[in-house]
């Protein structure tokens, strides 16, 4: 059967949820410099801004899957989609920091809804195994293209002079997407009932809500205020709390009652030491994005959108690689992902050099982006396929689950401590370069020591498989 026009509308318009996502993860760490200039923000209000973000959808990540079986799929995407148009506006009208950061924990909030239910419509509308993978490879299309173009927006927007505050932009252009996005939803996709049987808990996610919030805010306002007793005691309360939360959901699921995990994921060594190598290198990811955007505009005499066009390169690399990779992970995962950590390892040692330069070539930046891209792109797509890839069929939407909400609560913990090193560290020069800070330095040795410790949990997999969870 042939994928009609029809078809590819209705994959374009649940693609929206995702595409608006990823958009405003990236777009966001170009424009930080401006915003941070034009508010004058802290570095832990500049941090807030991204994390709160990602906090919010994390914390929807697993609930809102039942939630779109209880409700229905349809309903919550336009839910998810309004909110996210709304807090758009919230962010782009905003004149004072706590109303910006309500407008981002409310994006993030509004993410976590209706991107899974987007995965699932395209999933329940494409019934034939070959309309679905094409459906899902044009989704997984639209999410990488998203990627390239937030960083060259959030470059290109915060430099227009017709606007004033033009960083605000970044948000605005949400609002026409958001828009015409709701009402192609609510004409074209078909209505699925719900399943009346579904069960959903609202306790968990809130749960997870306020341990992100209580692991993360000690390690963005302890170093900035010199880490008063407060910050040290809701560290150490949230991780008894969260050993607590766990210890609470193993016991639901011992008593056949509704849990967020399944435990008996974790007798999977492949599915272990995927999350493992997984946290390490999501720690990197972001982290790394929101660092090179601030030391080329304020070191580097970069504009934003000169920055911007620089990591159109890294997408570039991104996505090259990850279409040559596609057809190699399913018998050559580990191998992938080795050989991709050692570009980013080689990349990361090579932007030290670039960068001690007393006036940083733009060619050879983006030279450097695309090769750095080129690693991403080797790594990124194969790391949840290596972890998932033993775990039996009907756990797979589980699996996925935690393998998400691990990336996310990692993203946060870079943000955290790579970038906070990054923005406190008050030391002058890096070693015997001259030219190169020691925040820039010190933060791309951590992150050099993470991708090598990603490295050694996937040279501890397995060659073959293990067997399937059961």
């Amino acid at each position: 059967m042939r994928f009609q026009i029809t078809d590819l509308l209705k994959v374009s318009v649940l693609s929206a949820g995702i595409f608006l996502f990823v958009t405003d993860l990236f777009i966001i760490n170009v424009s930080l410099p401006s915003m941070q200039q034009s508010l004058q923000l802290s570095t832990s209000e500049t941090q807030w801004i991204i994390i709160l973000y990602v906090i919010g959808y994390a914390s929807l990540l697993i609930s809102s899957g039942n939630a779109g079986n209880y409700y229905g799929r349809k309903k919550m995407y336009l839910i998810g989609m309004l909110g996210f148009t709304i807090s758009s506006v919230i962010c782009g009208v905003s004149e004072h920091i706590y109303i910006l950061l309500f407008g981002r924990l409310l994006q993030g909030v509004s993410s976590g809804l209706m991107v899974p239910q987007g995965i699932a419509l395209i999933t329940s509308l494409f019934k034939q195994q070959e309309k679905r993978t094409l459906a899902l490879g044009i989704y997984g299309s639209i999410a990488g293209i998203a990627s390239v173009l937030g960083q060259l927006l959030g470059g290109i927007l915060p430099d227009q002079s017709w606007i004033n505050e033009s960083w605000r932009l970044i948000f605005l252009v949400n609002i026409p997407v958001g828009i015409v996005a709701l009402i192609s939803v609510y004409s074209l996709i078909p209505r699925i009932e719900p399943d009346v049987n579904a069960k959903i808990s609202y306790l968990p996610m809130f749960q997870l809500f306020g341990l992100l919030i209580g692991l993360v805010c000690p390690l963005i306002l302890g170093p900035e205020l010199h880490w008063p007793l407060w910050s040290i005691l809701l560290l150490i309360g949230s991780l008894l709390l969260l050993f607590i939360f766990l210890k609470q959901q193993k016991k639901r699921e011992q008593n056949s009652l509704s849990s967020l995990i399944n435990f008996s994921l974790f007798d999977n060594k492949i599915f272990n030491l995927g999350l493992a190598a997984a946290f390490a290198y999501y720690m990197v990811q972001d982290a790394y994005f929101i660092i090179n955007s601030n030391y080329l505009q304020l070191y580097k005499n970069f504009t934003p959108t000169m920055t911007g066009v620089a990591f159109v390169y890294q997408g570039i690399g991104y996505v090259i690689a990850s279409i040559v990779v596609s057809k190699l992970v399913q018998k050559n995962g580990k191998s992938v992902i080795l050989y991709g950590l050692t570009i980013m390892i080689s990349g990361l040692i090579a932007h030290l050099y670039v960068y001690n330069q007393p006036a940083v070539v733009i060619y050879q930046v983006h030279v450097l982006f695309f090769y750095y891209g080129l690693g991403c792109g080797t790594v990124l797509p194969s790391l949840m396929t290596m972890a998932i890839k033993d775990i039996k069929t009907d756990l797979i939407g589980t699996a996925s689950g935690i393998y998400l909400t691990i990336q996310q609560l990692s993203i946060c913990m870079g943000i955290a401590l790579v970038v906070g090193i990054y923005f406190h560290d008050q030391n002058s020069v890096f070693l015997s370069m001259e030219n190169l800070s020691h925040a820039y330095g010190i933060s791309a040795v951590i992150s050099i020591t993470l991708l090598v410790a990603a490295g050694l949990f996937m040279a501890l997999l397995p060659m073959r498989k293990t067997g399937t969870v059961n």
